[in-house]
């Protein structure tokens, strides 16, 4: 039963509330009627005595303490409400808010679960008309009243008090529960945040080559030529045409064939024995197939090797002095030497008076003057032992030095691009390369070619003499047409790729 002053749950037999002290013989029998009305009506699983019991059940001890209290009340119930003072009880200190928790550090492990804690149900006071909606009524158990029967009881002391949820479990009292601080929830994953998109760090356009600098690396071309030039002859010449290689190759020359070739319109030997005198040296003795059977006798190759070799080494390594050859000089160095020659083919030994007219004969054909440096000199207009200067190596490799200061000025005129670079270097070396080629070809074939065509003993010697400097020619050409056809197949390719990539990039565009 319910005190409907104070809301105190009474027993069902009590006559006056034992808290406030409200007569409850009055409120029995509107009771009583409206329990015998909602008992035929209201007889579902709603009804609150099932809850009731479980409360008394659980409640046990506290209910006995009640019912002596009670027993009490029927006995004198005057003299203890004369004698029971007003307590106070004290409200329920409201649970302290929790501090606020920092959030969780986010990790990539999944954090701890702990289960949801609910907040206590507040407690309500009894509503003025029963309402048998137990799903939603909660119905605090009241404390007992204080009174003098139970100062003394151990039991009654420090007594707690429950009451009861929306669940039907026993809550203990708001004094008595525990604080406990909020546990983090679980923190959702933030997502991750999208990558960002990858900016390729595509190269720059360069700019076009101007048609300026074309033009100005195709001018320096043309040095750049002139100076691959110069360095491959000057090395063909030092080494295949030095004073030493001609001297060797002189000596195997085919003599038949020198005497026999043309100079002047007849043949060599002819003109020697003209020039000489050589019928009158040797008072009628010699005729003309005489003096070339006396030449062949002689060491003639090997004098003209030897002569040839002294003119070289003056002129290109400024060795020796003044090579010029005179008639007296030829008279001596040759007549005299090969005397025996002469008493074996016309039996016959020349005597001082013969050298002298040999050598006044050759005069007047200016032997002389054609074999002087002097001469050569005067008609240049400039020292010929000078030349020794460009044939040395120290100025080779100063050309040398120069033709590639030419190729990175054409690189750098070009802005260093590989396109341009390929093309202007494989122009160089290729027309350079084919320049040597066609020259030591047009030598060898061409001195050939005129020696039997004409007979004339300056292609034969051309052919032979010149022979080891006309294959390096060749070979320093080939080596350069090499070099150009790379560097030529490196530009084409690079133009395919790049018409190529033009085609695809139309072609993308298009879609």
């Amino acid at each position: 039963m319910i005190c409907k002053k104070c809301g105190s749950e009474l027993p069902e037999d009590a006559l006056f509330c034992t808290e406030c002290g409200a007569s409850l013989a009055e409120e029995k029998d509107g009771e009583l009627n409206a329990v015998s009305v909602d008992n035929d009506t209201d007889n579902e699983k709603t009804s609150i005595l099932p809850h009731l019991e479980k409360v008394i059940a659980d409640n046990e001890e506290t209910l006995s303490l009640t019912q002596e209290q009670v027993q009490l009340l029927n006995d004198e119930p005057t003299e203890i409400l004369s004698t029971t003072e007003k307590i106070d009880i004290p409200e329920p200190s409201p649970i302290p808010e929790p501090s606020p928790i920092p959030p969780a550090e986010t990790s990539f492990e999944k954090p701890a679960e702990f289960p949801k804690q609910e907040a206590p149900a507040p407690e309500i006071s009894a509503p003025e008309s029963f309402n048998d909606n137990s799903d939603t009524m909660k119905i605090p158990v009241q404390p007992e009243p204080y009174s003098p029967s139970n100062v003394h009881n151990d039991k009654f002391a420090g007594e707690q008090k429950y009451s009861i949820n929306d669940n039907n479990s026993v809550q203990p009292p708001v004094n008595d529960i525990p604080q406990y601080q909020p546990q983090p929830q679980e923190q959702p994953a933030e997502p991750a945040p999208a990558p960002m998109p990858v900016q390729e760090n595509k190269p720059k356009a360069r700019k076009k080559v101007g048609g300026g600098r074309i033009f100005g690396a195709s001018l320096v071309t043309i040095f750049t030529i002139v100076f691959l030039m110069l360095f491959s002859l000057l090395i063909a010449v030092k080494l295949g045409a030095n004073g030493n290689m001609i001297r060797k190759r002189a000596i195997k020359l085919n003599g038949e064939t020198v005497l026999t070739a043309q100079y002047d319109g007849k043949e060599l030997s002819k003109t020697f024995y003209d020039s000489m005198g050589f019928r009158t040296a040797t008072r009628g003795n010699a005729d003309e197939a005489g003096f070339k059977r006396y030449m062949l006798n002689t060491d003639f190759r090997e004098y003209m090797g030897r002569i040839a070799d002294n003119y070289i080494d003056f002129i290109m390594d400024g060795e020796g002095s003044d090579p010029s050859l005179t008639s007296d000089d030829f008279v001596n160095d040759f007549i005299k030497v090969n005397k025996g020659a002469a008493v074996k083919e016309f039996d016959y030994e020349f005597e001082e008076n013969d050298y002298e007219l040999i050598a006044k004969n050759l005069d007047k054909d200016n032997f002389t003057d054609s074999l002087s440096v002097r001469e050569w000199n005067r008609k240049l207009g400039f020292h010929v032992d000078k030349l020794s200067f460009l044939f040395s190596y120290i100025t080779i490799g100063i050309i040398a030095a120069f033709f590639l200061l030419f190729l990175i000025w054409i690189a750098a005129i070009v802005d260093r691009r590989v396109k341009h670079v390929t093309g202007f270097f494989g122009f160089i070396f290729t027309f350079t390369g084919a320049l040597l080629t066609l020259g030591g070809l047009t030598i060898f074939i061409g001195s050939a070619m005129g020696f039997t065509f004409t007979h004339n003993v300056g292609y034969y010697l051309a052919e032979n003499l010149l022979l080891p400097f006309t294959v390096l020619v060749i070979a320093i050409g080939v080596a350069e047409l090499f070099i150009g056809f790379i560097f030529r197949k490196t530009y084409l390719g690079i133009r395919r790729r790049a018409k190529k990539n033009a085609a695809a990039a139309a072609a993308n565009a298009a879609q």
